[in-house]
């Protein structure tokens, strides 16, 4: 009792607080994730399309810079160029856009599936108390954040230093080149910083994912009281569990009375308890109670049994018996079989049959 009323988290999350954390836009998300598959993507795309980016650019630039000087600045002349100039920029920028639009939907997708949610963008009041929010900007939390990104800044500087480093003797040895040949030299070592950034961000990614994954689990972790208030919650309040109930016993009920029909025999107590016997030597060695009950269910079983000519046998301590004793669908013991065989008899010389061998 005393672990149960410490309040400590130690319980794993149910199915249903995860649903519920989900609803309410609480996922584990790493934006390092984003920026990662982002950053590599491009790389790729100006790797496959940079080519073909520079031609369209180079055509738009030539296209205006070689024109005539004066231009023609009125609101017509003014609009078609825009127009034109968007188009050309279009025709070879858009698929390197929707190429980044593309990367940054997978990396949410692999993080956190497909979810949509408003309830991040709503307004939170307790978001406005100025004191809140300082206190949230000086929590260790913050800290952590603010120390995790210079060392993620750290690193980058790190990388791109020792490159530039690395390849800077190079570019000083070609100040004699072709300005096209530095050119195509530099944007080639520009793509791969970027890939061997982008390579170090992936890295960061995924140890940050990591640890928001592990952080959001251990947040979603419950104490032992808050899963017993949830399942009291989830399996409803008394009266609809009582009406649950009800409506269960009323179908268990209806499938017993589909079977009185097919009783030999209804033994009752006579006003209070009804129990319908069935006996088929072949099948069962001894008799098999196919309904049973009390009160309005008592009649009712009396009254079918009445509409298909089955025979009403009162006998106040059997019936007690069975009713106490035997469940629907079990036969009847060993102790109770020689009273059954004497109203099985009864029952036969009414019918002018005789008792079928056991």
């Amino acid at each position: 009792m005393a672990e149960s009323d410490s309040g400590e988290k130690t319980e794993d999350p149910t199915e249903h607080r995860r649903g519920e954390a989900r609803k309410d836009g609480n996922v584990a998300k790493s934006v390092d994730v984003n920026a990662a598959v982002v950053m590599l993507t491009a790389t790729g795309g100006l790797l496959f399309l940079g080519p073909a980016m520079g031609r369209g650019l180079a055509q738009l630039m030539q296209a205006y810079l070689s024109g005539p000087v004066l231009l023609n600045l009125d609101a017509g002349g003014i609009t078609k160029d825009t127009q034109d100039i968007i188009n050309h920029l279009s025709s070879f920028l858009l698929p390197f856009l929707g190429l980044m639009f593309c990367a940054a939907l997978v990396a949410n997708i692999m993080q956190i599936g497909f979810l949509f949610t408003t309830k991040p963008l709503s307004l939170k009041w307790d978001r406005l108390n100025p004191i809140a929010g300082m206190k949230r900007i000086a929590s260790v939390s913050s800290l952590a954040k603010l120390g995790t990104s210079i060392g993620k800044v750290i690193v980058m500087v790190t990388i791109a230093s020792f490159f530039i480093a690395t390849n800077l003797p190079m570019l000083q040895g070609m100040a004699t080149a072709e300005p096209n040949i530095i050119l195509g030299v530099i944007g080639g070592k520009i793509l791969e910083l970027a890939f061997q950034l982008a390579l170090a961000m992936l890295v960061i990614a995924i140890l940050d994912f990591s640890f928001q994954k592990w952080k959001h689990e251990k947040d979603l972790k419950m104490t032992k009281q808050e899963i017993r208030e949830e399942m009291k919650n989830m399996d409803g309040d008394p009266h609809m569990r009582q009406r649950r109930k009800e409506a269960h016993k009323k179908i268990a009920q209806a499938k017993e009375m589909n079977a009185v029909p097919t009783a030999d025999v209804v033994v009752t107590n006579p006003t209070h308890i009804s129990v319908a016997l069935k006996y088929d030597p072949e099948k069962n060695p001894a008799p098999i109670v196919v309904a049973k009950g009390m009160g309005e269910i008592a009649m009712r079983i009396r009254e079918i049994a009445r509409e298909h000519n089955i025979p009403i046998i009162e006998r106040k301590p059997l019936a007690r018996a069975l009713y106490r004793d035997i469940k629907v669908g079990h036969p009847i013991p060993e102790d109770m079989y020689e009273v059954f065989v004497e109203i099985m008899a009864y029952v036969y010389r009414l019918a002018g049959k005789s008792l079928p061998e056991r």
